[in-house]
């Protein structure tokens, strides 16, 4: 019988050492987690010209969608990149796959890049379109991995000293390329840098600020707009906008809806942003501008975790309620 029982604890205590997650494989399913979902640096970019910097960073989003892609590994994502608020100014587009390295002591990033970028444009709405591709179908420029390590609660990543590079067609002169990244709950860091072998620069901030993108969360909105101007006695006449699904980092929509089974266009757009007044205090904020200016018509603010947020401003109205979801499919 104590034979029997020693066994047993035996047969835990192996199956216990065998199976426990080991530090790194723990370290990976934590990262991926926060590695989900959308970012971007509305708030770095407003501040910067609310400032008067001397170098105003691009404004960027990024897409990082997990995608089933086996071929790739278990840890797959699919990444889109794009400028100025604008989904169809893409810049970069890839898939990314994350991986242990035990030599390294380090989460290993792989960078994949399509054949043709545009036969999978927005595959975060349409997957389906990434069901047959093959790592030998792309290309994935050796020495250009991405490695990640804890510090503290954040994940800081990095690429191996003039490990990546390429010859330039321009000027004939080998590219080194360098990556800084930091990841947390909240935000991502990216400091993409390049420079040729005669230490020149040639892309990247010059002060050495990383781009800092925000989490999004996403809102669905509706707004009314008041189309005439009615004398007494007569009835008011709007254009409605319903059912638009936007993030909190500055994301927009032009006003544009349904009156008397019409589309009607209006002169109006609608912001949802997240920004931090010079007095220090962080806010919310819905946004209407008229097409051409930069500045608001009117605005209303409140907390940054407020999940709803509306205006009134008699012949224009709507407001913006958070709904669950990482990502803004409808």
């Amino acid at each position: 019988m104590r034979f029997f029982a020693a066994l047993c604890l035996f047969s835990l205590c192996f199956l216990q050492n065998n199976f426990a997650q080991s530090p790194l494989e723990a370290d990976l399913k934590q990262m991926t987690a926060m590695f989900a979902g959308e970012f971007d640096n509305f708030q770095q970019v407003w501040k910067e010209r609310e400032d008067k910097a001397p170098e105003v960073h691009e404004h960027i989003h990024s897409i990082f969608f997990p995608i089933k892609q086996p071929a790739f590994g278990e840890n797959v994502f699919y990444v889109k990149q794009y400028m100025d608020g604008n989904p169809q100014k893409i810049y970069r587009q890839r898939v990314y796959s994350f991986s242990i390295n035990k030599q390294e002591q380090a989460i290993q990033l792989d960078i994949y890049s399509f054949p043709v970028d545009s036969l999978y444009y927005d595959s975060h709405l349409n997957p389906s379109k990434l069901a047959a591709l093959m790592p030998s179908m792309m290309t994935m420029t050796q020495g250009c991995a991405v490695y990640w390590k804890r510090e503290g609660e954040a994940f800081v990543g990095y690429m191996k000293d003039k490990a990546c590079n390429f010859v330039s067609k321009r000027s004939g002169k080998k590219i080194f390329i360098t990556d800084s990244l930091r990841l947390t709950r909240d935000e991502i860091w990216i400091r993409d840098e390049a420079f040729d072998e005669d230490g020149k620069y040639v892309f990247g901030n010059k002060a050495k600020i990383h781009h800092k993108l925000k989490r999004c969360r996403f809102f669905k909105a509706w707004m009314a707009v008041r189309t005439n101007e009615p004398k007494e006695g007569e009835k008011e006449q709007y254009v409605s906008i319903r059912n638009v699904i936007l993030h909190d980092q500055g994301g927009r929509f032009q006003c544009v809806g349904e009156q008397d089974g019409k589309t009607v266009a209006t002169k109006y757009w609608a912001e949802l942003s997240q920004v931090v007044y010079q007095t220090g205090l962080p806010v919310m904020k819905f946004a209407i501008y008229e097409e051409g200016n930069s500045k608001a018509v009117a605005y209303s603010w409140t907390n940054p975790e407020a999940r709803q947020i509306g205006i009134n401003m008699r012949s224009l109205q709507g407001s913006a309620t958070f709904r669950e979801g990482m990502f803004g499919i409808p």
